[in-house]
């Protein structure tokens, strides 16, 4: 998936996340985002290069490329 910095990402409910907020800059990307119970969970600094995905509630962020303020990332569950 290609994102924009400040882009807003929306997850089906069952993953138990509200929108994911992404933010692109400095050749990483952060993902902040808000659990189902309303723990407010920030990731930052993610890179191509840090050796696997993030999880959060069992949803795995990876961040694949970053060019500018573009990103690829995949998102799995």
């Amino acid at each position: 998936m290609l994102v924009s910095n400040g882009q807003v990402i929306t997850l089906d409910d069952k993953w138990g996340l509200a929108p994911v907020e992404v933010t692109v800059e400095d050749d990483s990307v952060a993902f902040n985002a808000v659990t189902a119970s309303g723990a407010q969970i920030s990731m930052s600094e993610q890179t191509p290069d840090q050796g696997g995905p993030s999880t959060i509630n069992d949803v795995n962020f990876e961040v694949l490329a970053v060019q500018g303020k573009k990103a690829v990332i995949m998102i799995t569950h």
